[in-house]
């Protein structure tokens, strides 16, 4: 039996070696989503349907190929659109009237 504690809001698909029709999909696996994130996904929502963002990445884990997921709330773009942050400068020295050469 195996002592494996999966990550809050994560997942893995792995490649479906039962697959004997078209039909059955690729892959197969599980996600497990924290009641939280769950619940403040629910509450947002408008109508019947809950949006979730997955991420995926192609890995190799114990010699089988699959990918690893991650399970967050949606991406919203801020009131405003983006903005990157203005670029710091750093503080201009100032000299003294001893160290100007005339």
């Amino acid at each position: 039996m195996s002592n494996f504690v999966p990550k809050p809001n994560s997942g893995t698909l792995w490649p479906n070696d039962r697959k004997t029709a078209s039909n059955q999909p690729d892959m197969k696996g599980d996600a497990v989503i924290d009641r939280t994130l769950l619940q403040d996904l629910i509450d947002k929502s408008e109508g019947d349907l809950v949006k979730i963002q997955i991420a995926g990445w192609e890995k190799v884990i114990g010699g089988k190929n699959c990918l690893s997921l991650s399970v967050s709330a949606p991406y919203v773009k801020p009131e405003g659109g983006y903005s990157a942050p203005a670029r710091q400068q750093p503080p201009r020295q100032r000299a003294d009237d001893e160290d100007v050469p005339f």
